[in-house]
């Protein structure tokens, strides 16, 4: 392991800047732990056994050669599936507590395991693609393998991490070599759902649509037509949409167009602004919050350990946790654009979008710039298996970093 560490492209900004996250995680969590009711003082020890067990895998994950991941794409995708499945026919269960799966004393959450096996399996079939041509035929089958977990993650449910399968397809859509103008006839439908809230705006909405179509590159009329199609479906369908969500989601989304109502949903978020706007430049101090001492700060160790930053060590806190982030956001995607080996490549971005999507969409949470989703903040938020999975798959790119000359 030691020459692994000393390798001349060891990414060790990279690999510093996931400790320092850590070592942030572990203060974060004792200080979230310590409330008026005192009933978490044990949560940074549980978190550092994690930490112990996260860092092990990846050390794991940089020794074992990562063209190995290629032949074990399939088998770690199908174990995630079977995980999440497990989940839906177990539900009511001793073995089963919500979303996780009770392994004795372990809380242990299959999601995280499906997550990376549609990372592998994406980066196995792009890769595949000769010359790195990535036509419009063979779109099917990479939406296909993102959609199997998606359903099942969906059906648990957990919207939250459903919807990170999709931050994390797109990108490497994108990297794979599909053009820009696809992706944006992807993501469409989401874009008429929201436009059909008016029906001005959904109309308009069409008619730009038409015009894009009509001006652009592609001439098939019958992909055009489709397109226009689904779109007007879903946005036709938006209330039957809307009807097939859980009545915390849809309390979730209401809360976040109605913050006031303070009695209501929306307590979560006016509390974490709350913390995090009382912190002001340089915050109240390490362990003298109050949102979170007197226990009004919802969910402060998990989904809103970033309002506790906010709170505790103010703005230049805050901007040092996400500037942390983006320390390992851009070495690792330069990584991805110097490796030779395509699988490699697409590998990292996989990563990458994981982490950064899951980072958007929990700060843009605690913000009250999106609803809340219950998606964790990645390596700093409590919890082992969100932990230990997201610093295996830094290993995983540590490791295309350090082979990233090979072919």
């Amino acid at each position: 392991m030691s020459s692994l560490v000393a390798h001349r492209d060891f990414d060790r900004g990279l690999f510093l800047a996931v400790v320092a996250l850590v070592l942030v995680s572990l203060l974060m969590t004792y200080s979230a732990g310590r409330t008026s009711a005192d009933a978490m003082p044990r949560l940074h020890l549980k978190q550092l056994a994690w930490c112990v067990i996260g860092f092990a895998g990846l050390f794991a994950a940089m020794a074992i050669p990562y063209r190995s991941f290629d032949a074990l794409a399939y088998p770690i995708y199908f174990v995630g599936l079977l995980l999440c499945l497990a989940i839906l026919l177990l539900h009511g269960t001793p073995l089963v507590r919500e979303r996780w799966l009770v392994l004795g004393p372990v809380n242990f959450q299959p999601s995280e395991v499906a997550k990376y096996g549609v990372i592998l399996v994406l980066a196995r079939y792009l890769s595949g693609i000769k010359g790195g041509r990535f036509r419009i035929s063979k779109l099917a089958i990479p939406i296909a393998l993102t959609l199997i977990p998606f359903g099942l993650i969906l059906k648990e449910p957990d919207l939250g991490s459903a919807l990170v399968l999709i931050g994390v397809l797109l990108p490497v859509l994108y990297w794979g070599g599909l053009p820009l103008r696809v992706i944006f006839f992807l993501i469409s439908p989401l874009i008429a759902v929201l436009a059909s809230l008016s029906l001005g705006f959904f109309v308009l909405y069409l008619a730009a649509l038409v015009a894009i179509l009509a001006f652009g590159r592609e001439r098939n009329l019958v992909v055009l037509a489709v397109v226009v199609a689904v779109n007007l479906a879903t946005g036709i369908a938006r209330p039957v949409l809307w009807n097939q969500l859980k009545p915390y989601q849809r309390a979730r989304i209401l809360s976040f167009v109605n913050p006031e109502d303070t009695l209501g949903s929306a307590y979560q978020i006016i509390q974490s602004k709350v913390a995090i706007g009382s912190g002001g430049l340089w915050g109240k101090g390490y362990l003298e919050g109050t949102q979170k001492g007197l226990s009004f700060l919802p969910e402060q160790h998990t989904d809103f350990i970033f309002s506790v930053v906010g709170e505790e060590f103010g703005f230049l806190g805050c901007f040092l946790v996400l500037l942390l982030f983006g320390v390992v956001l851009v070495r690792a995607t330069m990584i991805a654009a110097h490796a030779r080996n395509r699988f490699g490549s697409l590998l990292v971005v996989g990563v990458v979008s994981l982490i950064a999507f899951q980072v958007v969409v929990n700060v843009g949470m605690t913000l009250g710039m999106l609803p809340v989703t219950g998606i964790p903040l990645p390596l700093v938020s409590y919890g082992g298996t969100s932990l230990t999975t997201t610093l295996f798959g830094i290993g995983l790119v540590l490791n295309v970093g350090i082979h990233r000359r090979d072919y």
